[in-house]
């Protein structure tokens, strides 16, 4: 055995994880925890100092604000978007019903079935909407641009690795 062999840790089995190299470890359960931890912190951080901007959309409460993100550039029936937010038929209704008073949403005939009702966002719904956006990915460029471009790929695929493993298969985008 070299020195360098000699230096190296020596793993359990147990300590490595299904279907990775033998050099990557698993690390302990306690770890794990402190890490999910630390790593809700700089979600919250991070949402509250990119994401959250002041707007004429923190007038509208959450539920309806997350509808009109969930229309925001289509068109939806209120049982997709229900399914989508893990909101009842009764609950989009009023909230539909909501966000039409004000004039945010519309409800479209849905193709030959004049009986389906699909919801899309107004224009004074989409503008709202699109000015909301612009004003979150101004912050966001504006973070950014204080990073290098290895740093900022660095974070992009670090994000990546993150969502792929929470399961999250959804595109978090608007649908355009």
């Amino acid at each position: 055995m070299n020195k360098i062999e000699s230096l190296a840790p020596t793993l359990e089995e147990s300590d490595v994880e299904p279907g990775t190299s033998p050099n990557t470890t698993r690390p302990a359960d306690g770890s794990i925890r402190s890490n999910a931890k630390r790593l809700r912190q700089s979600l919250f951080s991070l949402g509250r100092n990119l994401l959250t901007v002041d707007d004429s959309t923190l007038d509208l409460p959450f539920r309806q604000f997350r509808v009109c993100l969930a229309l925001y550039g289509r068109t939806a029936s209120m049982s997709a978007i229900g399914r989508e937010l893990g909101l009842s038929l009764s609950s989009m209704t009023q909230i539909a019903d909501r966000l039409d008073r004000v004039g945010l949403v519309e409800r479209v005939s849905a193709g030959s079935d004049r009986r389906v009702r699909n919801l899309k966002l107004t224009e004074k719904g989409e503008c709202l909407m699109r000015s909301h956006e612009e004003s979150q990915l101004q912050r966001i460029t504006e973070s950014l641009q204080s990073l290098s471009s290895e740093q900022t790929e660095e974070v992009l695929r670090t994000l990546d690795i993150l969502i792929h493993a929470s399961g999250s298969q959804q595109e978090m985008e608007p649908h355009r």
